[in-house]
């Protein structure tokens, strides 16, 4: 579900014509949607023949049919919207997502013939009703004349050709994003887990001659840390209780490597450990809050994060007590800066130009909130999860 009445509406104009179980937008928002793009198809047919044959000036001449056009439009699409809700309704969502792909024949027969019928169809049902409405007999077998009907069979194919290119596009682009987003997973994974692999197997062999207890309870904490990052690295999306727990695992290893100088804070309501997001979000924020804000403070600090219902959308608080954002970009550090960059990528790959992350300084005693913004609570809201 988007968050704004503009985003229903651009979303009811580009997803009407797309097969799945729920839309982001209400019914009748793409029935009237689906209406207005017909009328403007049929008035752009009337302009392009006016066009063709000399008589765009001829006023007299295309306004006649404007109206009769702008109606069959109405009409053609409005039927074939309903037959793709119908069939939305009759088949399995796993079907759906396969004719979306337009790969095999079945998908050209329902993308392009049932646009086709229709087109055929809705010059018929205007036909007999413009004669009822003149003439008061209702004659339902009478077909119309042959030479419009193969015209707008034509048509019917040619515009359902148009449209069934369009959201091969659009699923190309799509699937495209979610592949450069995976790939930027898998870079922003490969640019942290080394660093902070080396560092903690470190600790741990310092630890083991004269701590072995702390050390076991590091070497837990990091294999707790690596399985969980491991099932989510192959995850397209995850809970926010899955994601808490790879940041509990990971503060568990931060822990026994500060100690107290480290204090930790997790404020997030039941009702929002099952709204999902993009997997491995918050825990470079974690990271970054840690290495550029509590470590180079001696005494260490709090890190808090804490999550709240925003619109349909979530917002996630990480704030910190260290150093704040001006001392840290005194100190810089390798990589500094390149998590940041790559989530606010992900976050316009998966959500568009609604998601944000916003860093500020805190006034006072210093410290920095990393504040990020997710404008739904599902990445893909099309999918169904257990």
């Amino acid at each position: 579900m988007t968050s704004t009445p503009g985003q229903q509406w651009r979303a009811a104009f580009t997803d009407s014509w797309r097969l799945r179980k729920t839309h982001e937008h209400p019914w009748w928002m793409g029935q009237l949607a689906c209406v207005i793009t017909g009328m403007a198809v049929g008035a752009a047919f009337v302009l392009l023949a006016a066009l063709l044959s000399a008589n765009l000036l001829n006023f007299q001449w295309w306004t006649r049919g404007l109206a009769m056009s702008m109606q069959l439009g109405a009409v053609i699409a409005l039927l074939s919207c309903w037959s793709l809700r119908l069939l939305e309704r009759l088949l399995p969502a796993e079907r759906l997502a396969r004719l979306n792909e337009g790969q095999d024949l079945q998908s050209l027969l329902v993308f392009i013939g049932i646009p086709t019928l229709c087109s055929g169809l809705g010059l018929w049902l205007v036909e007999v009703l413009q004669r009822w409405r003149l003439q008061g007999v209702l004659q339902l077998l009478k077909l119309p004349h042959k030479g419009a009907l193969i015209t707008f069979l034509f048509c019917g194919a040619g515009f359902a050709c148009l449209s069934l290119w369009r959201a091969r596009t659009q699923l190309r682009a799509q699937k495209a994003r979610s592949q450069l987003s995976e790939a930027q997973l898998r870079l922003l994974q490969a640019q942290i887990e080394p660093h902070f692999l080396f560092n903690t197997l470190a600790n741990v062999q310092g630890l083991i001659d004269y701590d072995p207890v702390q050390a076991k309870h590091m070497l837990d904490a990091f294999t707790d840390y690596l399985r969980a990052s491991l099932l989510q690295m192959r995850a397209q999306d995850v809970s926010l209780a899955q994601e808490l727990a790879l940041v509990q695992s990971y503060l568990a290893v931060m822990h026994c490597r500060m100690g107290d100088r480290l204090q930790t804070r997790l404020d997030v309501p039941d009702t929002l450990l099952t709204a999902r997001l993009p997997p491995l979000l918050l825990q470079p924020l974690i990271e970054n809050a840690i290495h550029h804000g509590l470590e180079p403070r001696l005494e260490g600090g709090l890190l808090q994060l804490s999550a709240r219902p925003l619109d349909s959308g979530l917002q996630i608080d990480i704030q910190d007590s260290g150093v704040g954002l001006a001392r840290s970009r005194e100190r810089p550090r390798r990589g500094h800066g390149m998590a940041l960059q790559n989530i606010r990528e992900r976050l316009l790959a998966v959500y568009g130009p609604d998601a944000s992350l916003e860093l500020t300084e805190l006034p006072g005693s210093g410290g920095t909130l990393a504040r990020l913004k997710l404008p739904r609570q599902h990445p893909f809201p099309s999918q169904d999860h257990d």
